[in-house]
């Protein structure tokens, strides 16, 4: 369980479950434990199971899902794991004809094989009646760009998140700041889909300016070795903190002067950016489709060219030294949160899965 936005957001929606409502949540990584399991185990009354899948073992996962579903007899399924939603769903119409969302987090490749392999499992959800929810508008219109029909069901609903918990927890970390300069911070996967690289590229600009100021980079993934290289080769590692996995984001964000949400056209959504516009804070972000849409046009956040190190270095600049600047968006960043609000997001999984 580790603590990426699929997870954040399976949490939520768990804890919202409507009352009478048994919840069971079936992990398949083959190792389950990680951050946010403690915070899933407080849930009252969850159940775990644990079938782990293995890609050369598909067959026998899909007969031990289908036999613990046979005894489980579920309602509603919301699977996570995009692609491996068609074992599930194999599994599940075994046993009984149940209401199945997957959810969907990341739009398909422009080209090339891997945009074949979307259509192929696009094409099989479509016979195996499964729903595609996407996180974002942007996503949801990629898919159908695919130039096959959506499976009945399939809709965009934006990732929710707690904005009173993570508001109240914010005022928490501010209590608790200790940094006297200011604190850029990034929250995300160290993985391919972010683009890391710009941010420290951009920071090594801004900390020759600003000796001072820090950055903080939450997450952790298969290119936490070669981002901290990259940060000792421009010379600002002493002031790059890698955090890794944390359960304390709005604290995090408490203590924070600038969101930087660096990434790449394979961004589906980016809740962590709904988590700083939660809280108020000045964010600068890649003008992709996906952060385009979750911070309306610009309207709620600075948009920067995709890769361009210098443009953001300025963005952040700008937000450190002009507060009016900042003010000027709280009555579009209040707009945008009514779309993003988790009880809202529940209400509509909800109502599908119990029908």
């Amino acid at each position: 369980m580790t603590a990426g936005g699929n997870e954040r957001l399976c949490l939520e929606l768990i804890r919202r479950a409507p009352p009478g409502v048994r919840q069971v949540l079936i992990t398949i990584d083959p190792t389950p434990d990680g951050p946010l399991q403690p915070l899933f185990q407080a849930v009252p009354g969850l159940v775990f199971f644990h079938e782990p899948y293995a890609r050369d073992a598909r067959a026998r996962f899909v007969l031990r899902l289908a036999c613990r579903l046979r005894t489980l007899q579920p309602t509603g399924i919301i699977c996570y794991p995009f692609g491996l939603h068609l074992l599930v769903a194999v599994a599940a119409k075994v046993v009984r004809r149940c209401r199945f969302i997957s959810h969907v987090g990341n739009p398909p490749p422009g080209d090339g094989p891997k945009r074949l392999l979307f259509r192929r499992i696009l094409r099989l959800s479509g016979w195996l009646d499964t729903p595609l929810w996407s996180c974002s508008d942007t996503v949801h219109q990629q898919f159908c760009a695919l130039g096959l029909p959506m499976p009945e069901g399939s809709r965009p609903l934006p990732n929710g998140v707690n904005v009173s918990d993570l508001q109240e927890t914010a005022a928490r970390g501010r209590a608790k700041r200790s940094e006297p300069g200011p604190v850029v911070a990034m929250m995300a996967r160290l993985d391919s889909i972010k683009d890391h690289d710009t941010v420290l590229d951009a920071f090594a600009i801004l900390h020759r300016q600003r000796p001072n100021a820090r950055l903080w980079l939450v997450g952790d993934g298969e290119r936490r070795a070669i981002l901290e290289s990259r940060a000792r080769d421009q010379g600002i590692a002493d002031s790059v903190s890698f955090l890794g996995v944390r359960k304390d984001i709005g604290e995090l964000l408490g203590q924070t002067d600038v969101f930087v949400f660096s990434t790449t056209k394979s961004e589906g959504f980016g809740i962590a950016l709904a988590e700083a516009m939660a809280v108020g804070l000045p964010i600068a972000a890649s003008d992709v489709p996906a952060c385009r849409e979750v911070l309306e046009a610009g309207a709620c956040g600075t948009l920067v060219p995709p890769r361009d190190p210098s443009a953001l270095a300025q963005a952040i600049g700008v937000l450190i030294d002009d507060p009016d600047h900042r003010g000027q968006r709280t009555a579009a960043l209040a707009r945008a949160l009514s779309h993003y609000d988790i009880g809202d997001c529940a209400r509509h999984y909800y109502e599908f899965l119990l029908g």
